[in-house]
């Protein structure tokens, strides 16, 4: 998908768009002896449009008849926004950002009007008026008068009015063009396709066309016909009929599927540290050996097998034609950005299961890898490189930005001198996708079989070929950074940030606290402590007393059993002696008790008290 120029020019409140068509440069320049006769045919080669026969169209003058490919220049995608405009034509993409804004509303029919003498596409958009400057009101009626300069739809930079009101000022209006700014960031989920509402006009005939849709896809866009899969294989394709989906469609479907599945929760769960299982090793860690490689058995009868055959197409005659016709470099351009993309899906896989390949191993380097399920066509490095960065945080296990720059320093050192370690990967990827679960043998078929008949010829890829692709992807990656991802990533790490910052903040408060807290919390337990200790020592002591009190009730019913008590004074000495004596048992008893005296101790004390009890029973009894 090649990137193309547009020239455009403003005339009130209407923006007048021209594009030339993808290969208006292989038309011979016309003579002044053959205006007399019917124009050239419209010879429009290259991969990506349909074939159809040449359709006769006789002018409004009648001088002659202009034989064009109708339904070359019918093939046309076009989408559409506020500011930006996008226009597939055949092989080509356009892009055109403008500083006013498009008036979108009540956009029911667009009209296109293509020139066949000058090879090139012409429509007319409507456009909001442009909103003056507060201050600079000579500037405002100086714009509205200006054919060339832009104006905006919104209020533009201070920086961008000075440049207009120069423009306005000297009469150029293409001052503005040669002083843009840099290129703004597109939000390219948001544009709206009117393929469907545009209708097609050649050289001002009132005649109508409706625009096609018939595009090529797989390995060089050398196949332009239906998948010729099972049901069952198309399943696994995002895009299961690409023939009828142009590359921009199905590059703006991946977007959209990305943005959907694309999980903030997951993003943040990986930013600080990957959430790598029990057992596994550290993907970041990994350190690929790609000068150490093996080949199998069945991996060399494998190669052998697709070396020898000669690859089939689906486009029949005019795919050979359109192929030879489109110019080698840009051939050469898809396939290289194809081949990297098919590399950083392998090289993150080897990564994270640390070359030991798993049963997911087959759904891995077919999600990361926009080729294969999208069907999507690359003309630049750094598109292939913000795609792959934009799968890796969306679906696979490690989500993390880092680790998917480390597996593109992974691809520039496979691609500066592994090509049998890639050969054999390419292999065992076909292996996988052949057998997997679900078949993704459409794969094979589309891309990878043409890769590796393209990997194991070292003439047509050589070494120096891929060490060049090396550099200019190192290069590259260089220029990537988080905000050309276009999924919030560097406001979701911000919040992830001030998040982590309020814990942090919160844990410090209740650390500043603790010693005032925690000495009134060991004084309270210290209180707890000696209150069950107390507790302890009370229970102990009331054990003891228990026996000595049971000692002292039997000693009491003995002494009422009796009934009879002498009241002589020898007695009452003897009496007075035994309570002295029981006295100071009481005495021994309480000491004991406050010093925490073991139960056996106790025993022995109140088997004393019972036997001097008993000889005073005696005594008494034999006095009587």
């Amino acid at each position: 998908m090649l990137n193309g120029q547009i020239t455009h020019s403003f005339v009130g409140n209407t923006c007048s768009v021209v594009i030339p068509h993808p290969h208006a440069k292989e038309k011979p320049k016309p003579t002044p002896s053959q205006s007399h006769e019917p124009a050239d045919a419209c010879t429009v080669g290259g991969v990506g449009g349909a074939v159809g026969g040449g359709v006769e169209e006789t002018g409004a003058t009648g001088a002659g008849a202009i034989h064009v490919n109708l339904d070359r220049i019918r093939n046309v995608d076009i989408f559409i926004g506020d500011n930006d405009l996008y226009f597939y034509a055949n092989v080509k993409l356009y892009r055109f950002h403008s500083r006013r804004t498009f008036d979108l509303r009540g956009l029911k029919t667009v009209l296109i009007k293509y020139d066949t003498s000058e090879q090139c596409y012409q429509l007319y958009l409507r456009c909001l008026p442009p909103v003056a400057i507060v201050g600079s009101g000579s500037h405002a009626a100086a714009a509205g008068n200006s054919s060339g300069s832009g104006g905006g739809g919104v209020v533009p930079k201070p920086k961008t009015a000075r440049k207009e009101y120069i423009a306005a000022f000297l009469n150029l209006p293409k001052l503005v063009d040669t002083l843009q700014d840099k290129e703004p960031l597109v939000h390219e989920w948001k544009l709206k396709r009117i393929t469907e509402q545009c209708q097609l006009q050649l050289d001002g005939d009132e005649t109508s066309y409706k625009l096609t849709s018939h595009f090529c896809y797989g390995f060089a866009s050398q196949y332009n016909g239906p998948l010729q899969t099972s049901e069952l294989d198309k399943s696994t394709c995002r895009v299961p009929e690409p023939q009828q989906t142009s590359p921009l469609q199905r590059r703006l479907e991946r977007v959209v599927d990305e943005m959907k599945r694309f999980s903030r929760d997951q993003y943040k769960m990986n930013f600080v540290e990957l959430q790598v299982p029990a057992g596994h090793q550290n993907p970041l860690r990994y350190k690929p050996k790609i000068h150490e490689t093996s080949m199998t058995q069945e991996q060399a009868h494998l190669l052998h097998n697709l070396c020898s055959r000669i690859p089939a197409t689906t486009g029949s005659e005019s795919t050979v034609d359109n192929q030879s016709s489109q110019p080698e470099r840009q051939v050469q351009n898809e396939i290289d950005c194809g081949l990297i993309s098919i590399v950083l899906a392998i090289c993150y896989d080897v990564r994270t299961t640390n070359n030991d390949p798993t049963c997911e191993s087959g759904w891995t380097r077919s999600i990361l890898c926009p080729l294969f399920c999208y069907f999507e066509q690359f003309d630049n490095y750094r598109d292939v490189l913000v795609a792959f960065m934009r799968r890796v945080i969306t679906y696979p296990l490690y989500r993390n930005f880092e680790l998917g720059r480390q597996c593109v320093k992974d691809a520039i050192e496979v691609l500066k001198g592994g090509r049998n370690w890639l050969i054999n990967q390419l292999l065992l990827t076909h292996q996988q996708f052949a057998s997997g679960e679900p078949c993704r043998d459409s794969f094979n078929s589309y891309y990878l079989e043409d890769y590796i008949r393209y990997m194991s010829n070292a003439k047509v890829c050589t070494d120096e070929h891929l060490r060049l692709l090396a550099r200019n992807v190192k290069n590259v990656l260089m220029d990537v950074n988080k905000r050309h991802l276009d999924l919030g990533v560097i406001e979701i790490e911000t919040e992830l940030i001030k998040e982590l910052m309020q814990e942090m903040r919160i844990d410090a408060g209740s650390g500043s606290e603790s010693p005032s807290q925690q000495q009134s919390h060991q004084g309270d337990d210290e209180a707890d402590l000696d209150n069950d200790t107390s507790g302890q020592e009370d229970e102990t002591t009331t054990d003891d007393d228990s026996v000595i009190t049971d000692s002292f009730d039997s000693m009491d019913l003995r002494l009422i059993e009796n009934d009879v008590y002498a009241v002589d004074e020898e007695d009452e000495g003897d009496v007075d002696d035994g309570e002295e004596e029981q006295s100071e048992v009481d005495d021994d008893d309480d000491d004991d008790g406050s010093n925490s005296s073991t139960t056996t101790t106790s025993d022995a004390e109140g088997n004393s008290v019972i036997e001097q009890c008993t000889s005073n029973s005696e005594a008494a009894a034999s006095a009587s």
